[in-house]
């Protein structure tokens, strides 16, 4: 199992890191572009937080009865089929939707910390106890995603200029590397958000 992440590790070295801080860059610029678009507009951010919170309500994620190991296996499933769904875009030779879902995101965390701040609200302690915790696995578990996708993607345009290439080799490198990576990075963020994140906002009283 050791060999298996060493290789993994030369795998993101080798073809992975460069995409992935890539989209940790866009991650982080369209979450303070968001952030700053919106800070102050009441009535445009009271309408996307209806919005993210009736995504969560349809999901299952805001239900008051919902136990612990519950949620934490919602989030599983939430997070893993979204991943797999920015991998998946890879099968397209073209890398423009991992670009908007991954741009999404970082807009969706811009817009709570806007609410926040318009609120009143102080944004340092969400973010270190509410965000933190679960986001050092979930984060990178879903730029790695993105990443993989432009793997595949790139792939897919090699396949179609050379004939010779293996498009089954790629595939099969990056299911693997989706499988022994992603998910148990996905696994471990999910119980930390169920588990541990509500203790850590209780405590500090953010939110």
């Amino acid at each position: 199992m050791i060999q298996h992440y060493r290789n993994e590790w030369k795998q993101f070295r080798e073809y992975y890191w460069k995409s992935f801080v890539g989209f940790f860059i866009l991650f982080i610029t369209s979450g303070i572009l968001t952030y700053y678009l919106f800070l102050g507009r009441e009535d445009e951010l009271s309408f996307l937080l209806d919005g993210i919170l009736t995504m969560f309500e349809d999901k299952g994620l805001l239900r008051p009865d919902i136990g612990q190991l519950e949620l934490a296996f919602l989030l599983l499933k939430n997070n893993a089929t979204a991943s797999f769904v920015i991998y998946a875009t890879g099968l397209l030779p073209i890398f423009l939707p991992a670009i908007m879902i991954i741009a999404a995101n970082g807009a969706l965390v811009g817009v709570v910390f806007s609410v926040l701040k318009t609120s009143g609200e102080g944004i340092f302690l969400p973010f270190l106890t509410g965000i933190v915790p679960h986001g050092v696995f979930e984060i990178p578990a879903i730029l790695l995603s993105a990443s993989l996708a432009f793997y595949v993607s790139l792939g897919m345009i090699k396949k179609i200029n050379d004939s010779d290439f293996s498009l089954r080799n790629c595939l099969i490198t990056s299911l693997k590397t989706f499988g022994l990576v992603v998910l148990p990075l996905l696994v471990i963020a999910a119980f930390v958000e169920a588990f541990i994140t509500p203790v850590l906002v209780g405590i500090s009283g953010a939110f």
